[in-house]
């Protein structure tokens, strides 16, 4: 079997032959060969061998060929009419690779193979080399595969998507928010937000997400949170007033430190919602979501916040200090019925964890007058 370098020495009748009579890796290296040495000359040979040439992966061969030649036209046919799958793909690729924006029936060829083609790859390939000058009807089919059957058309549909908003300077598009929460693939789904973020940044991506569902915002900040992303309260805002323990302790793990009155008195509004509920309902979450922001409160006022609280802040925290004081008081109670040691408060000391954090409510609540605890 001889290879390229020598192939290309022969004489153009003996390359001809072997063009339509070698063996299928002889037909290919014979149509490159011809290709370099005449140019537009074996330009119709080619055409009729595509066309007539029984080996798949020598048509696919004359497929780059052709689009070489600008030939839009045999490769739509192949697109749209050869048997063999892998043949149709690369023929969609070059023909979304080589067509100008002018080139309508181009367009709309590879707009039938996204509605029409049962193959993955050829779906894939149909979106995966689409430009940046791709008309707006087609992009609209490209964004309706986004709940493909098919793993690598959703990554393929995905990343034109994300590829395209780069470049027109937008966010996530759209039918990617609305998808993020049904997108079975976790690593497609971190892809989004990683890609997402790179187009504008963490608090631009949650943005978009304002009116997402909920499942989808607890995926971004759980990812954010695992990364250490820390944002400014003006990115985050949105989403505290939503009242979720779960979401609320997620919040806090992204705030930015800083001075902040609206941080303080969502912390307290917070813990003191969350607090009450844990108590009324046994719930976990809420109970959780209380003792993460009392942590959040106590790290700030070491920071040095809450130096001057106003008269909210200090309501507040004196009906926050009441609530776990009522609850402390329940606690211990019950503490006395089960614990078998001689010295009860020194062990239900040991377990009350927050005494330090009512010290503080209390000293906010009086402003140096704190609460006589019972």
């Amino acid at each position: 079997m001889r290879d390229f370098a020598e192939l290309a020495h022969l004489d153009t009748e003996v390359l001809r032959s072997l063009l339509e009579a070698g063996e299928p890796p002889e037909r290919v290296r014979a149509a490159w060969a011809l290709a370099l040495r005449l140019g537009t000359t074996i330009r119709p040979d080619l055409v009729q061998g595509s066309l007539t040439e029984p080996d798949p992966g020598v048509r696919r061969h004359l497929v780059v060929v052709l689009a070489g030649y600008q030939e839009r036209a045999v490769l739509a046919t192949l697109a749209r009419q050869d048997y063999d799958e892998a043949v149709r793909a690369v023929a969609c690729q070059y023909l979304a690779m080589i067509s100008r924006p002018e080139d309508t029936e181009s367009w709309r060829l590879l707009h039938e193979r996204l509605e029409e083609e049962a193959s993955d790859e050829v779906r894939r390939a149909a979106i995966a080399y689409l430009p940046p000058h791709t008309p707006a009807f087609l992009r609209s089919a490209v964004a309706a595969r986004v709940g493909d059957e098919s793993l690598d058309v959703r990554r393929a549909v995905a990343d034109r998507l994300l590829e395209w908003a780069g470049l027109s300077g937008d966010g996530l598009p759209e039918v990617l928010v609305s998808r993020l929460h049904l997108e079975p693939e976790l690593e497609l789904r971190r892809e989004w937000v990683r890609r997402a973020c790179a187009l504008g940044g963490e608090g631009a991506l949650l943005e978009a997400l304002v009116d997402a569902p909920e499942g989808t915002l607890r995926f971004v900040l759980e990812l954010y949170a695992a990364q250490r992303v820390r944002l400014p309260w003006e990115s985050l805002r949105p989403f505290t007033q939503l009242g979720r323990p779960g979401l609320d302790s997620l919040l806090m793990d992204l705030l930015e430190p800083g001075p902040q009155d609206e941080v303080d008195v969502w912390l307290l509004e917070g813990a003191l919602r969350s607090w009450r509920d844990s108590i009324e309902d046994d719930d976990r979450e809420s109970a959780r979501a209380a003792r993460d922001a009392l942590a959040c409160l106590e790290a700030r006022l070491e920071a040095g916040h809450l130096r001057e609280p106003d008269a909210w802040v200090c309501t507040l925290a004196r009906k926050l200090w009441e609530a776990m004081n009522e609850a402390r008081r329940k606690a211990l109670a019950w503490h006395l019925t089960q614990c078998e040691e001689p010295e009860h408060g020194e062990c239900f000391e040991e377990e009350w964890w927050f005494d330090r954090t009512m010290e503080v409510l209390s000293g906010l609540a009086s402003r140096g007058e704190p609460p006589a605890r019972e």
